[in-house]
């Protein structure tokens, strides 16, 4: 049985990747061994499935190399039967050392083609979609040990260890960057007069003062609404609401109360993917995007009567944290051949005149930053693995490190 021994992470650009290959017999059989080798790489992998109304089914691929690395633990050939044990050590890189972009057959300023691009973190997403087609994309970071077997040999083995690789942020407290959306408001009704706002008219108050909708009191007023446009894994952003009267159109003689009913907060996720046709006939690469929703927070409030002022503190009243509500939200990032971004959408009711409104504010860009800082510096260099050979054929295999010191 071929084994790898090592930490599944999550680790940064940066940190040491230090483990072991472990090779244990069963006592009875030997296995012939040429060489044993780990490699270490990073894939950036897209897929697009379309299914037609004939039931046929079109792939598109995009394959990446975000870099690899090979170590030769051991060279022989060798015939194996004890147990034995070989550590390695890599360093994930900072930067990719791709050279897949060719694979494309145009050239994209929506994807970032740098062949030495910062690493992106892990990252996984799929889903079926009825209407259009099936879409599944991952960034993805292995070991994969292998025995290989002399030449005319049968036996074998790789074995494959996954690692989770988190980015970093470079910025301490980033600037949530305030995105400023209003909403024009008009509502007219008999509870605008001051005399109802907290009381029901009685049915004389209603005839007297009209059925007809010329003769309601009148307001006009502006919903504002302070957005971010960055936030920071597991950390809490800015929201503000707030209403602005408009005395020279309204005919309420004094500024009528707004109050708010109900916030719903939504991440929505858009992932881009890129791809190319599996036909020899496709001339265009094929760019689809999915989106997902996910709420941040919810909240109700009811008869709390909140009332809306130049400017509520929203983030007061409820748990704004992003990814708060779910451990495996992915940071923004953009590569080959995937783009993952949000947008930060508020859903809002509230209440004037005793008339509800729902109106929505939308930042369309937001950028959610990894939850972990690290001042910018330099990463350690990779150095270069120690290969030991034995070719008697009997001697007992030594240990890696007993090897390297010899």
């Amino acid at each position: 049985m071929l084994r790898i021994n090592v930490f599944p992470g999550p680790y940064t650009p940066g940190s040491p990747v230090s483990g072991t290959v472990s090779l244990q017999g069963d006592g009875v059989r030997s296995l012939q061994v040429q060489t044993i080798k780990i490699t270490f790489r990073g894939r950036s992998k897209t897929k697009v499935t379309e299914s037609s109304s004939n039931n046929n089914r079109t792939h598109h691929r995009g394959r990446i190399t975000l870099f690899q690395y090979e170590r030769i633990l051991f060279t022989g050939p060798y015939s194996m039967n004890p147990s034995h044990e070989w550590p390695f050590d890599f360093v994930f890189p900072e930067r990719c050392q791709s050279s897949s972009r060719n694979q494309f057959k145009r050239s994209s300023n929506a994807f970032n083609e740098d062949s030495h691009q910062p690493l992106p973190g892990s990252f996984g997403h799929s889903t079926a979609n009825l209407v259009r087609a099936d879409i599944e994309a991952f960034v993805r970071y292995e070991l994969e040990a292998a025995l290989v077997p002399p030449p005319g040999s049968r036996g074998g083995i790789e074995r494959t260890r996954l690692l989770t690789l988190s980015t970093q942020r470079h910025e301490p407290n980033p600037d949530p960057g305030l995105f400023f959306a209003r909403r024009q408001r008009e509502v007219q009704s008999l509870y605008l007069s001051p005399e109802y706002q907290y009381r029901l008219p009685t049915f004389k108050e209603k005839l007297k003062a009209g059925i007809s909708s010329g003769k309601l009191p009148e307001a006009h007023y502006v919903l504002e609404a302070f957005l971010p446009t960055v936030g920071v894994l597991g950390q809490p952003v800015p929201l503000s609401l707030g209403v602005t009267y408009d005395e020279t159109r309204s005919t309420t003689a004094t500024a009528p109360s707004v109050f708010l009913r109900h916030v719903k907060v939504q991440l929505v996720s858009r992932t881009t993917v890129r791809c190319v046709s599996d036909s020899i006939w496709s001339s265009d690469d094929v760019h689809e995007s999915d989106y997902t929703y996910e709420t941040v927070d919810e909240q109700d409030f009811g008869d709390r009567n909140i009332e809306l002022t130049d400017r509520l503190d929203v983030a007061e009243l409820m748990d704004l944290t992003i990814g708060g509500r779910r451990a495996s939200l992915f940071p923004s990032f953009k590569t080959f051949n995937i783009i993952r971004t949000y947008m930060f959408r508020v859903y809002v009711t509230t209440e004037c005149g005793k008339k509800k409104d729902e109106p929505v504010f939308v930042s369309p860009e937001f950028v959610v930053m990894p939850k972990d800082y690290s001042p910018p510096g330099p990463f350690p260099f990779e150095t270069e693995a120690l290969v030991h050979s034995e070719d008697d054929g009997t001697a007992v295999l030594p240990s890696y490190e007993a090897a390297v010191k010899s």
